[in-house]
């Protein structure tokens, strides 16, 4: 009867604990991807005027960071203690938004770059109930706050980062071990998502430069509710065979509710879109057993796709 109780107690704490880390990951990629989307993304960006010249050395951090992620850290092997570190340096450095240098900017870089796969990594295949949640909680605050001053986004600068640097502190006795050893990704795999993200991120930030698409200001709640609506559709429909020809069917109608400036329609299928292939191109993200893989495959998809939308947007040759 003993031997039973204390089996029970033990069970117990094990899903204590499973509760504990699944809040922990939630927190940590819903609070770092809004401090990309606000900070970083939007933030640096604007404060900038989005000149490519003075944003380079974020650029190129972030590459440096998201590649170092995947190589060895002499005394910093777990990637729980690489992604603590990073995300020190990230509060650290969050005092000084937005007022950045070219070596605080560099910083900056490294730190939300080596972030980025690191938080992909620890998630397992099983877990991407969490994964919706933490990509809810960052589309829902970053479309909320899309429209406060960019030099006045400090205060947020350091909650996120604090928050995101409590949640990895509190994954320190996770377990790491992935469902699979087998190697997931392949440039065939991470085609796709590179064309969404390119189409995503020239579409986004065409629309920043044009006040007469401004579609955050007056359509808040309704881009809220859509990009929800879209994580919650992916959730259930991420076995369907057909879900790459919607996405791809979903950004036409994007750039073409863009082109006729018809903002209602874009405030619901844009935000619908953006949700549903993020969660498609996670899934496949933490299906890689290997970090290396990993960080070179999101040097791809999350700095060269997004950086060259940025550059033919700013170029105006599609719009």
């Amino acid at each position: 009867m003993l031997g039973f109780s204390k089996e029970l107690l033990s069970k117990e704490k094990d899903g204590e604990r499973v509760l504990v880390y699944s809040f922990a990951l939630v927190m940590l990629l819903g609070f770092e991807l809004s401090y990309y989307l606000l900070i970083v993304q939007t933030g640096v960006t604007q404060f900038m005027h989005s000149d490519i010249i003075a944003l380079f050395p974020l650029f190129f951090g972030g590459v440096l960071g998201t590649y170092l992620s995947g190589r060895k850290w002499e005394l910093l092997a777990s990637p729980i203690h690489k992604i603590s570190f990073a995300l020190a340096l990230q509060l650290i450095l969050s005092f000084f938004y937005p007022n950045f240098n070219v070596f605080t900017l560099f910083l900056l870089g490294i730190s939300v770059g080596a972030v980025a796969p690191l938080s992909v990594y620890i998630f397992k295949q099983k877990q991407i109930l969490e994964l919706v949640f933490g990509l809810g909680i960052a589309y829902a605050i970053g479309t909320y706050f899309f429209t406060s001053y960019v030099d006045s986004r400090t205060e947020m600068a350091i909650i996120f980062s604090l928050v995101a640097l409590m949640s990895a502190i509190v994954l320190k006795g996770y377990d790491l071990k992935k469902e699979s050893s087998d190697s997931n990704l392949s440039m065939k795999v991470c085609f796709l998502p590179m064309l969404w993200i390119f189409l995503d991120s020239h579409l986004f930030e065409s629309l920043l430069r044009n006040s007469a698409l401004d579609i955050w200001s007056y359509n808040t709640s309704l881009i809220i509710m859509f990009h929800l609506i879209g994580l919650v559709a992916a959730y259930f429909m991420r076995k369907n065979a057909y879900q790459q020809h919607m996405i791809g069917f979903l950004f036409v109608c994007s750039y073409l509710f863009a082109s006729f400036e018809s903002l209602v329609f874009l405030a619901v299928v844009y935000p619908f879109v953006i949700s549903y292939y993020n969660v498609v191109v996670f899934s496949t993200l933490i299906k890689e057993n290997n970090l290396y893989r990993l960080s070179i495959a999101m040097v791809f998809i999350a700095w060269l796709a997004s950086g060259a939308g940025l550059g033919l947007a700013l170029t105006k040759i599609l719009y």
